[in-house]
């Protein structure tokens, strides 16, 4: 006994997947990606310069670090900490 379906059109179900390659052809070519840096943001990087009092204080901690003489207070570390998160 020979069976035939009805509605055959030799039609390749993987041909759909096909047909939208070309739409993704397009969009490659017409990028349009965009990057905005707002003028808050320009600001804080001009801004990121480090004083020269700062620099030297932090030069300072780095040589007694360096030389063994730097000790820091473990409830003052502490008390720090808990007030910057307080806030």
């Amino acid at each position: 006994m020979k069976i035939n379906s009805i509605n055959h059109v030799n039609m390749n179900p993987y041909t759909r997947q096909n047909q939208p390659s070309s739409m993704k052809k397009e969009e490659k070519m017409n990028p349009s990606d965009e990057l905005q840096i707002s003028t808050e943001a320009k600001e804080l990087q001009s801004s990121e310069q480090i004083s020269t009092s700062r620099q030297e204080k932090l030069q300072d901690i780095k040589d007694r670090i360096e030389a063994g003489r730097y000790h820091a207070d473990p409830m003052e570390v502490a008390r720090k900490f808990y007030e910057y998160w307080k806030n």
